[in-house]
């Protein structure tokens, strides 16, 4: 009886003894299998998978060794600067050159009106309203209908509906004084219509955009108001009013 006893307690044992290492073998076998990645990593590892960080690294110094050149070339006055700018399709990147484009010609009205001229002549290239407003201070020293059609147009590209809205009252306002000689009224009309729709969808409909086209309706009365005034009477109205002038016998 004591022997089949003790038989027993060592079956028991050798059983248990066999189930625990089929444990620890199956734990070991799901540690083998852990995913890439996964596995021990040191103290300082990186977060990112290998060579990610540097695959992207030139890619990130080619574009501010680009950056860089085209800043340096905007400051010395390069004009062509603006359209590799704009070739390179970053919005930033081209926003930043023409900024230091503009403080280049600030000291020198010839070098901003080039500017202006530069981008008026562009079916592609955009203004700022750092631009437009500088050179408004500029046309406002010699108003003429030439400066007046750049003035209006790089205003436009500004994309800025207040700011093409400031150009637009303050052209009307010197033609109202007398300022602006060799416009007319009808002239001054259709250039306003015809540059604000230069300007982008998205200031066209800002709350900017809404006030803008109440001013350039302001504009249209005052504009018509005053070129009915001074339109000369036609052969027909002298016609009419002939029979009122007669002589007294």
């Amino acid at each position: 009886m004591s022997a089949i006893l003790i038989i027993s307690v060592f079956l028991i044992f050798v059983a248990s003894l066999a189930l625990l290492r089929t444990k620890r073998q199956r734990s070991d076998e799901g540690s083998e299998q852990l995913p890439p990645g996964f596995g021990p990593r040191g103290l300082f590892a990186d977060a990112g998978p290998a060579g990610e960080d540097d695959d992207a690294r030139p890619e990130v110094t080619a574009s501010q060794e680009l950056e860089k050149s085209l800043r340096a070339r905007a400051g010395r006055g390069d004009l062509e600067a603006l359209t590799d700018a704009h070739a390179a399709g970053d919005a930033a990147l081209y926003r930043a050159t023409l900024d230091a484009l503009v403080e280049h010609a600030a000291g020198s009205p010839e070098d901003l009106r080039a500017l202006a001229g530069f981008l008026a002549g562009s079916k592609e290239l955009r203004s700022s309203p750092a631009l437009a407003e500088r050179l408004l201070e500029v046309w406002k020293q010699n108003p003429t209908r030439a400066a007046t059609a750049e003035l209006l147009r790089v205003a436009a590209l500004s994309d800025d509906a207040e700011t093409f809205g400031l150009a637009v009252s303050t052209v009307l306002r010197a033609w109202e004084d007398g300022r602006l000689a060799g416009a007319g009224a009808e002239e001054l009309r259709s250039l306003f219509e015809a540059e604000y729709w230069l300007l982008s969808s998205e200031a066209k409909r800002s709350g900017a955009g809404f006030l803008l086209k109440q001013k350039l309706a302001d504009a249209r009365r005052r504009l018509s108001a005053r070129a009915r005034r001074e339109e000369p009477p036609s052969a027909g109205d002298f016609r009419r009013e002939a029979p009122a002038q007669k002589e007294r016998p």
